[in-house]
């Protein structure tokens, strides 16, 4: 067959000549030029001729000048030819184009395939060399055979009749021998997805069995092949080809075994089959296999322990005291945490439950699952009901299940009974139970452990007692519904998870204490920031009797249309708001009460559910409580320690400190009353002296606010007496002197700015305030600037101050003596306004008649009734009045004085009296 020329010479044929050759195109292309162009007188050469041959000078490559071109011809004749030459190297260039593309698509195709080509030429001449082997041997047997005699050829063919049975026989187990060998990869592989490792194994042990079988070279033994006059190791060369193939599966075969046992799900009998084709395919002793089954489900524990439950929002989490307003996302949480747990308790439990049924002993002379299976692959006894129908495994059993299973009949019976040989007598096919107990209790120890470390951060994202506690009662549940744990491992397990709940629940509390003491400093700053600032809430406390005629604002009729939930929250509220005001509860107060008050409520109502929700652990719930309580009482410390701290920073004696000593009397006031404390201890309160101590800083406070603020009174009241005594007064007064009134009504703003929660300490303030005024109005009497003025007023003032101790009852008998000895003192008979002498009677009914005219404005320095021995006996009239004056209706007469002079008339004020005769 003649060879084409490639692209290639064409190319370098076509490259070589430096142009494009001309002579292929057809005549017709190589026209004259047009008649116009010729001139037929020229003396040169006719043009068609000419330019013929210029064309192929040009084409050979030879040199044309181009000056005696343009000479010899006209412009328009050497276009032309420029113009054929320029479409000759145009389609010559696009078939230089074609060629290269085929000559490397052509170097593509042979680069790639080139050691198929070369396995192809080597078998090509193999298989010539091997036809032209068989036929000369058939050319050989043809001469070699001879014609025998007619006779002799009846009795050869009998004999040789029985010999061709005997040697069918061998070349059909031959045939079944070779056929299970090349059917193994395809067996394996299926097995392998089927999962079915027991039977992967023992099919490759098989094969095994079957190479050797196969390979066997001993001479002597009548079943070998040579014997028969077969070389199967030269004859068949696939044959060990081939076992180098399935050798190969032995390593996947373990190697993925070994990983279906991290399936924490699988069932016992799927673990017992891994275990058991390890022993056999690998030799392991049963103590390997259990190593190797425990090292995988580590690897599953690590899995199950490595998971983050990301429930937690962004952000401190929303405290809800009753319980019902735990949002969707607090759910997520407890769930997904919940779920950690029971994916780590499975996979501890599904283990050591698994490791027990295959390995331990049933007791009462029965052995394990393993040693049962062992026992019936080397005895040729009835397998026992009790084992598992995938347990019961036989090389018969193995080859019924393969696919064309009747060819595997022809093969020896040595081979269809195979058995993988185990010594029952050793050390190896046995595992110790007290070596089975001792790994299994260490490594589910060791699991607990690991599920400790992992579980904190699980617990770390709950924010409440209730919710650790909830996780606690479902895992307790689920190792109490688990019968595959013994009871020793129960015990421990519950004790690390309440280990757990232990410390989280410390955690829980140390964080909440800790925000609760952030919270009070930062709304008792703020509370006396805005005391020194007088913004409105500072206002609002400075007079807190306003605020009780502040109504809050009522639920509007928008809050009742938007849904029933809102109308109960809005009307909750305003109770709410209702209680704070009847109790005396400013703004600043509130808050800051409300910042201890909310904690310690929501830690209170957390460990009530939790007490709910115990199953009985009474121990645990007392270690908890031990926990709590060091922790309650250092919160108790810091926030008394905060208060004495602010109470230090007020100046003793500065009147600008006034509204701040106020307020942290109310505030300590408060504390005492407020169930804080006892929420905050959990109800115990095992020598905690908290109560007292908050106790000793209000009466502290109380103290300095009553020294500041008397002292202050009566700076005043001396100063108004001083200024007095410069105006004419008449040398008699009948009435007090509208300095002490003053004082008084201080006095009585002050008490009312104090303000108590109770009646009894209203009263108890009250009495020590006036007391103290008492003693300070008699010290300042001994001042030689006041002795000297001899104000006519001032035994009036001494006898209604007299007035008012007499009021309080016979508590008061030590001041009212020094008030009697001091006006004896002054002036021992007091002359009225007519020479005559005044009577004790009508000093007692002009001091009566004051103070049931001023018992309204004097209310907070009264008592809440007056005492026996002075009751007034209300008529039938003033009856029904009793209830609201206590101390008398006032005496109706034609000219009403005032009860304190309130302004003071200017020197030129006669002047607008028109028709006044005297004006004093």
């Amino acid at each position: 067959m003649a060879r084409r020329p490639s692209a290639v010479s064409l190319s370098s044929t076509a490259s070589s000549s430096g142009l494009p050759h001309v002579s292929r195109l057809p005549s017709s292309q190589i026209a004259s030029p047009p008649p116009k162009f010729r001139t037929p007188t020229s003396p040169w050469p006719p043009r068609a001729a000419s330019l013929s041959a210029m064309s192929q000078q040009a084409h050979s490559g030879e040199y044309v000048d181009p000056d005696e071109l343009f000479t010899k011809y006209t412009v328009a004749e050497v276009r032309s030819v420029q113009q054929r030459l320029r479409c000759v190297r145009a389609s010559f260039t696009r078939a230089l184009v074609d060629a290269d593309a085929k000559q490397e698509e052509l170097r593509l195709m042979v680069g790639e395939r080139y050691r198929d080509l070369l396995q192809a030429s080597s078998s090509i001449i193999s298989i010539a060399e091997s036809s032209k082997a068989v036929l000369d041997a058939l050319d050989e047997m043809k001469t070699s055979i001879p014609s025998p005699a007619e006779g002799l050829q009846l009795s050869r063919r009998s004999n040789l009749s029985g010999k061709d049975d005997t040697h069918l026989k061998v070349l059909q187990s031959l045939a079944a021998h070779m056929k299970l060998l090349l059917d193994t990869p395809e067996h394996l592989w299926r097995l392998l997805e089927k999962k079915k490792y027991l039977h992967a194994g023992w099919l490759f042990l098989l094969a095994r069995v079957i190479h050797r079988a196969l390979v066997r070279e001993d001479t002597e033994d009548e079943d070998s092949w040579k014997m028969h006059g077969i070389d199967v190791l030269e004859q068949f060369p696939l044959v060990q080809r081939q076992w180098e193939t399935v050798a190969q599966f032995r390593s996947q075969i373990t190697y993925k075994a070994t990983l279906s046992l991290r399936e924490f799900n699988a069932s016992v009998e799927d673990i017992c089959s891994v275990l058991l084709m390890l022993h056999l395919l690998e030799s392991r002793p049963l103590a390997d296999t259990l190593s190797t089954f425990l090292s995988q489900r580590t690897r599953s524990l690590q899995t199950a322990l490595s998971r983050n439950p990301k429930g937690t929002p962004n952000g401190h989490p929303s405290h809800h005291p009753n319980g019902n307003g735990i949002s969707h996302t607090r759910k997520t949480v407890v769930r997904e945490a919940r779920e950690g747990f029971e994916a780590v308790l499975e996979v501890l439990c599904l283990t050591v439950g698994a490791a027990r049924d295959i390995l331990r002993d049933n007791g009462a002379g029965q052995p394990s699952l393993m040693r049962r299976i062992l026992e019936f692959i080397q005895s040729d006894s009835t397998p026992e009901a009790s084992l598992p129908p995938d347990l019961q495994m036989s090389t018969q059993y193995l080859l019924g299940s393969l696919p064309s299973s009747s060819h595997f009949v022809l093969l020896p019976s040595s081979i269809r009974s195979y058995k993988p040989y185990v010594d029952l007598t050793s050390s190896t096919s046995s595992m110790p139970q007290s070596q089975l107990s001792d790994r299994l209790q260490d490594w589910f120890q060791k699991g607990v452990q690991d599920l400790q470390t992992a579980a904190e951060s699980w617990l770390a994202d709950l924010q409440t007692l209730k919710e650790v506690w909830t996780i606690r009662t479902s895992v307790y549940g689920w190792v109490d519904g688990d019968r595959r744990m013994e009871d020793g491992e129960r015990t421990y397990l519950k004790s690390a998870v309440d280990v757990l709940v232990h410390k989280q629940a410390a955690q829980i509390w140390r964080s909440a204490l800790n925000e609760m003491e952030e919270a009070f400093r930062s709304a008792l700053s703020s509370a006396l920031s805005a005391l020194q600032e007088g913004t409105n809430d500072g206002l609002q406390e400075i007079t807190p009797a306003k605020h009780l005629f502040q109504s809050p604002p009522a639920p509007s009729a928008f809050d009742a249309s938007a849904g029933s939930t809102t109308m109960v929250s809005s009307f909750r509220k305003y109770e709410s708001a209702l209680r704070r005001q009847v109790g005396g509860r400013t703004p600043l107060l509130d808050a800051v009460m409300g910042s201890i008050e909310s904690h310690s409520a929501i830690l209170h109502h957390d460990f009530q559910a939790v007490c709910e929700m115990d199953a009985g652990d009474s121990q645990l719930m007392t270690n908890l409580t031990e926990t709590y309580q060091p922790l309650a009482d250092q919160a108790c410390n810091v926030i008394v320690e905060v208060v004495s701290s602010s109470l230090a920073e007020s100046r003793e004696g500065a009147e600008t400190d006034l509204h701040s000593l106020a307020f942290l009397s109310r505030l300590t006031d408060e504390m005492c009353l407020s169930p804080f404390l006892a929420d905050l201890r959990l109800g115990v309160d095992k020598g905690s002296d908290s109560q007292g101590r908050i106790r000793r800083l209000h009466d502290v406070a109380i103290d300095r606010w009553r020294k500041t603020t008397v002292t202050s009174i009566v700076r005043r009241y001396r100063e108004a007496c001083i200024a007095g005594s410069r105006a004419n007064h008449p040398p008699v007064s009948t009435q007090p002197s509208p300095a002490l009134i003053q004082a008084l009504v201080s006095l009585s703003d002050a008490v009312q700015t104090v303000g108590t929660a109770t009646q009894l300490r209203r009263l108890r303030l009250a009495d020590h305030t006036l007391k103290h005024f008492m003693h300070a109005f008699l010290d300042i009497l001994g001042n030689p600037d006041v002795v000297e003025l001899q104000l006519p007023s001032i035994p009036w003032d001494l006898k209604l101050l007299r007035k008012l101790a007499d009021l309080w009852g016979p508590e008061w008998v030590e001041i009212i003596a020094l008030f009697d000895e001091r006006l004896k003192s002054l002036i021992p008979e007091q002359p009225l306004s007519n020479g005559s002498t005044e009577t004790p009677d009508d000093t007692d009914r002009i001091l009566s008649d004051f103070v049931s005219r001023s018992q309204i404005l004097f209310a907070p320095l009264l008592p809440p009734s007056p005492p026996p021995t002075q009751s007034i006996k209300p008529t039938q009239k003033d009856r029904r009045s009793d209830g609201l004056l206590l101390f008398g209706m006032p005496a109706v007469e034609q000219q009403v004085q005032p009860a304190m002079e309130l302004v003071k008339p200017g020197p030129r004020f006669g002047l607008l009296l028109v028709g006044s005769t005297s004006i004093r």
